[in-house]
């Protein structure tokens, strides 16, 4: 009895993982932005918003993400991702554990001037230089764009 609970515990935790919506790809230069409707084209500020159900919204920069969602309540589940300003060669990183940086040197395509990092080492050569502060997800809501 003890073999078939290990096997359904299993069973039930691989399920789980599989049915978590994933992330979709941004064809750059084609995919428009959710929320304000250009072309998404810098890798280093486009976001994510996938349901629990898994539809992906995309966005062109942290802003229009951050907007979208204070004009539409999310469903709880919802995941927010980001890209790391500092390695566009990476996918997505979790928008709630990423660390920001707000500042006039970032030239984001709708002036949002926000740059996400997925760890605080990679933000931390952008924030000496620009003698800014670490941002987290919950201090973006207070930006002005």
């Amino acid at each position: 009895m003890k073999h078939k609970t290990l096997i359904f515990v299993i069973s039930f935790f691989a399920l789980q993982m599989a049915c978590r919506p994933e992330s979709e790809p941004i064809d750059f230069g084609h995919d428009a932005c959710t929320h304000c409707k250009m072309t998404i084209m810098d890798k280093r500020y486009a976001a994510e918003l996938i349901t629990p159900k898994g539809r992906a919204y995309k966005f062109d920069d942290i802003v229009c993400l951050l907007q979208y969602n204070a004009a539409n309540t999310p469903a709880s589940g919802t995941r927010f991702l980001v890209t790391d300003y500092s390695d566009s060669s990476h996918p997505f990183t979790d928008a709630q554990k990423a660390v920001y940086l707000h500042s006039e040197s970032f030239k984001t395509p709708m002036n949002g001037r926000c740059a996400a990092f997925s760890q605080e080492k990679n933000a931390i050569p952008h924030k000496d230089n620009l003698e800014q502060r670490l941002l987290k997800w919950e201090d973006l809501t207070q930006l002005k764009p």
